[in-house]
C-alpha cells in the first residue's frame, strides 16, 4: 500500500470506510495484504479479486497512466484502482 493511503486511513479518516485489499499473486500480494492488515482495526478490510481486471483495463476506450506509467509499467497500481471500482460497482448494485 502507498504511504498516502496508510497515513489517510491510518491517521486521518474519522469514520470508518471499506479498505479494499485486491488480491495481488505472489509476494507483492502478501505484502500488500500485511500492510493493510492493521487498518482494520478501525475500517473494513475488502479482499476483491483482480482476475479479469487486466483486460478490462487494456480494453478502456482511453489511455491511462499514473505519473507516466501505462498499464504494463504499473500494473499493480492500475489492478489495485480496478479493483476498488469493482467494489464500488457492488455497493452500487446493492
Amino acid at each position: 500500500m502507498s504511504h498516502h493511503s496508510l497515513t489517510a486511513y491510518g491517521r486521518v479518516a474519522l469514520a470508518p470506510a471499506d479498505v479494499v485489499v485486491p488480491r495481488l499473486p505472489g509476494f507483492f500480494g502478501e505484502r500488500v495484504r500485511d500492510q493493510a492488515w492493521p487498518l482494520g482495526e478501525r475500517h473494513t478490510l475488502v479482499e476483491v479479486s483482480v482476475n479479469g481486471l487486466e483486460d478490462e483495463v487494456r480494453a478502456l476506450p482511453v489511455k491511462v497512466s499514473t505519473m507516466g506509467r501505462g498499464l504494463d509499467e504499473d500494473r499493480s497500481a492500475f489492478l489495485s484502482a480496478a479493483a476498488a471500482g469493482r467494489h464500488a460497482a457492488t455497493l452500487i448494485a446493492s
